[in-house]
């Protein structure tokens, strides 16, 4: 409330000079994701590599989180580590962009407080100063200055805004007494532990519990335990679909029951600090953390480049790598060891024989990511978060709300989850899909709570991730849960959220330093004491 009340006083004047809406439609186009290059892998055409091979220790291929937390993780071992990224920027779908009123992201926008079991993403928040030290029941605390400010969410339900997610005073008493119902259940989850002594949910994944009990969840979608349960309100459905589309990318029906209820009951952190917000939040989103793990890492990083071939070399240690740089450039590297930081669908056409390692078969959700450049009165209530109730998308963050300088010129960025079955025909109509009509697409799901956006977007740039994270269907844990594959062949090891299939960061951090500890030996180096 200071925050309101300080903007307040310092905008009333802009507020009651705002001008009218002019007739002008936005700039824009489609940024990403390198869709016609990664098909390459599929469908051939690459050139031949030419010349010697270069050289390198430890060649990762793939930059988002996972890749570039594995050359993190290696950077005291004084090795020369290359990353090799499709995307001409680095991240994955924690990317970001400072190209505007305010950074912003392309992907993931905020990282809720790390469970104290989270060990690596705690220890890239203390290097940056975000983790600010330990208290006496050793949780970690955070600067305050970046967890989410006041307001933070809002939705526009039934033609009025609202503060927060959930319109109590707008819903009938059933549907409060559902909420209620549904919140002692979460509660009670997050605080269970199974029959080995291990909590039911946990961050990271696999310190899950292997209780028969919880992993019998896995048999269920989330709609068909909502159903068993006797949820029925239409707000509680809404809102249990609102959390699997935003986590991944997937709607009940077709989301695991397990996954489903992890989002609920997997975040057990608790302190006095983390009362007004869970969420840390930068302008960028995730694209912070990106930046921090990039410069905290000696390698060398390439974008733009596609790889098409990692396998050990024939007759002595070592691992060799194909890569591709459009238009033409087709070499080689030799390495002694390489991670390969990409989906499994992807593993699998890149190492020979990796596809009879047990690599999990993942569906992978469609999404579209939309910032839209807009000029506007500065308005004091505008909070980090707002959605709005029975719009296709997942609403919109605004990326300057964490900033402390007034401006009438912001980066909305739009999200929507393509949830249905049938991922792959959604995935064709959408990378044939025009930047027009996708932009329409967006504006007319934002109408209904501002019917001024398109006079008041003057940019709106769009990135199509048609492989976005992998989706937990029923069953997606498979017959031995959390016992899934790191090493692909000699000295060629596996990091990715395919693994476990849950796109948390803190997941894909891990699995990028367990990918880097795996590797220790056949590089003759000592890392330590483990990160995880």
């Amino acid at each position: 409330m200071h925050r309101r009340a300080f903007l307040t006083a310092v905008a009333g004047g802009w507020l009651a000079q705002a001008s009218g809406a002019s007739s002008r439609s936005p700039a824009g186009g489609i940024l990403g994701a390198a869709a016609s290059v990664g098909h390459l892998l599929r469908d051939g055409g690459v050139p031949a590599p030419q010349g010697p091979p270069e050289r390198a220790d430890v060649v990762i291929v793939g930059g988002g989180v996972s890749g570039l937390s594995a050359a993190w993780r290696l950077r005291e071992a004084g090795l020369d580590v290359i990353v090799l990224e499709i995307e001409p920027f680095l991240g994955g779908t924690s990317a970001s962009s400072d190209d505007g009123a305010a950074p912003h992201p392309f992907g993931a926008h905020y990282l809720a407080a790390p469970n104290p079991e989270a060990r690596a993403a705690l220890r890239l928040l203390s290097e940056m100063g975000a983790l600010t030290h330990w208290d006496a029941a050793g949780r970690p605390v955070f600067d305050p200055r970046l967890l989410c400010h006041a307001p933070q969410e809002r939705i526009f339900f039934e033609g009025a805004w609202h503060p927060g997610l959930v319109p109590l005073d707008a819903l009938r008493p059933d549907e409060r007494a559902e909420l209620a119902r549904f919140s002692e259940v979460e509660a009670r989850m997050t605080a269970r532990l199974g029959a080995d002594g291990r909590p039911w949910f946990q961050i990271p994944v696999d310190q899950s519990s292997r209780d028969p009990e919880v992993i019998a969840l896995d048999r269920l979608t989330m709609a068909e335990w909502l159903d068993r349960e006797g949820y029925r309100t239409r707000f509680l459905r809404w809102y249990v679909r609102y959390a699997t589309l935003d986590d991944f990318g997937g709607e009940p029906e077709d989301v695991s029951a397990w996954a489903g209820l992890h989002y609920f009951a997997a975040r057990k952190l608790r302190t006095p600090e983390l009362e007004g917000s869970h969420f840390l939040v930068w302008p960028e989103g995730n694209g912070r953390l990106v930046k921090a793990l990039a410069a905290a890492s000696p390698a060398r990083r390439r974008t733009g480049t596609l790889v098409t071939r990692v396998a050990p070399l024939a007759g002595r240690p070592g691992v060799e790598v194909v890569a591709f740089e459009p238009p033409g450039r087709a070499y080689r590297l030799e390495a002694r060891a390489a991670i390969v930081a990409t989906p499994g669908f992807v593993a699998r056409r890149l190492v020979p024989g990796a596809a009879d390692r047990g690599l999990p078969d993942r569906a992978a959700s469609p999404w579209l990511v939309a910032n839209l450049h807009v000029d506007r009165p500065v308005d004091p209530d505008l909070p980090w978060d707002s959605v709005i109730w029975g719009a296709d998308g997942l609403g919109y963050v605004d990326a300057r709300h964490q900033l402390t300088t007034l401006s009438d010129r912001t980066v909305l960025t739009y999200y929507r989850a393509y949830g249905g079955v049938d991922v792959a025909s959604t995935r064709a109509r959408l990378a044939v899909a025009p930047w027009g009509a996708l932009a329409d697409d967006v504006l007319r799901d934002l109408a209904p709570a501002h019917p001024d956006l398109r006079a008041e977007t003057s940019r709106m740039d769009l990135v199509v991730w048609g492989h976005a994270m992998p989706r937990p269907r029923r069953g997606f844990l498979g017959h031995r849960p959390f016992e899934v594959p790191t090493t692909l062949a000699d000295r060629i090891a596996w990091a990715h959220v395919d693994q476990t299939g849950l796109a948390l960061f803190e997941e894909a951090q891990a699995r990028g330093v367990r990918a880097a500890e795996s590797l220790a030996d056949a590089l003759g180096k000592d890392l330590g004491e483990t990160w995880l």
